[in-house]
């Protein structure tokens, strides 16, 4: 029997990943179909319910990946799952349902994606040099990937020693702040409240040299705009990323205008979204892809031929 790969988002039907899926079974030798479920952002409670136990009972489903929807799916059907990992613990979020023997369980994987995304963008001993990480939005992504750094610095891996973080009002900040009390967090964390993109600028300004700065409100993909205005100075040797790979980036457009004067390092969100859906669709298909190697790079590749 083909198996069913569920993919939970806002407009499935034109994600790349289509065309990608199909092109990656066939790459791996996996007979599987992608069926995609579309929900308007904060569906009813009952919608991602029925969703969840169309997945649990159709035949031949194996789980999937959901995107958008991830808290809600969550907090819909928790009683559905039989278990749930520490990071779907701890977010109160699932980006990936695998079905084993008629049952349920939710993993949380952004933590691990936005960690291998970013140790394959910066350099060994870059943070050596001084620089502090800026996490442009509070929201799940940000949250996600503080996680995922204070599990690197628990197995004594290379951090950044301040991480800053701002929100347009406080809750976000708030919520992160509850997370991080919660579990002894390993960096310090200085939070700003920065109600429109001039006060962003202005913490911005305020990084040392060879800082990160990672776009990751959404904005520039889901919503029109950068976080930041075109007056902003970004710190001198910095690497600027962002986390949308598709859609008009305004944010990275601001950065490459400085890039050859401030030395910057541009990057978007390419290898966080292939290592976000290989890493569902190893822990789905109960498979091993390498976040790095030979296999990885084919699939990335494969990924990029259906964007041309």
């Amino acid at each position: 029997m083909t198996s069913t790969f569920w993919f939970f988002g806002v407009s499935t039907a034109q994600s790349a990943m289509q065309r990608i899926y199909p092109l990656w079974m066939a790459e791996l030798g996996i007979d599987s179909r992608l069926v995609g479920v579309d929900f308007p952002i904060d569906a009813p409670r009952d919608d991602y319910r029925a969703a969840v136990e169309r997945v649990l009972s159709t035949p031949g489903s194996i789980g999937g990946l959901i995107t958008t929807h991830k808290l809600n799916v969550l907090a819909a059907a928790r009683d559905l799952f039989a278990e749930l990992d520490d990071s779907a613990r701890l977010l109160h979020e699932v980006s990936c349902l695998i079905v084993r023997d008629g049952t349920l369980r939710g993993a949380a994987l952004d933590d691990r994606t936005s960690r291998l995304a970013l140790e394959a963008l910066i350099p060994d001993g870059h943070w050596a040099r001084g620089g502090e990480l800026l996490l442009l939005g509070a929201g799940g992504a940000s949250i996600a990937t503080t996680l995922g750094l204070h599990r690197a610095a628990t197995d004594g891996r290379e951090v950044p020693t301040r991480i800053h973080v701002t929100a347009r009002s406080p809750r976000r900040l708030e919520e992160m702040r509850a997370l991080h009390d919660s579990i002894g967090f390993a960096i310090p964390v200085v939070t700003h409240v920065t109600a429109d993109a001039a006060e962003a600028d202005a913490v911005v300004a305020a990084l040392p040299p060879a800082s990160v700065l990672v776009n990751a409100t959404g904005m520039g993909k889901d919503r029109p705009g950068s976080p930041l205005t075109d007056d902003v100075v970004m710190p001198q040797g910095s690497i600027v990323w962002d986390m949308n790979y598709r859609g008009p980036r305004p944010f990275l457009v601001q950065a490459a205008a400085q890039q050859a004067e401030r030395d910057l390092v541009v990057e978007d969100g390419w290898d966080y979204f292939v290592y976000s859906w290989t890493s569902v669709v190893a822990e789905v298909h109960g498979i091993d892809i390498p976040a790095r190697g030979a296999l990885f790079d084919r699939l990335s590749e494969i990924a990029r031929s259906t964007m041309a």
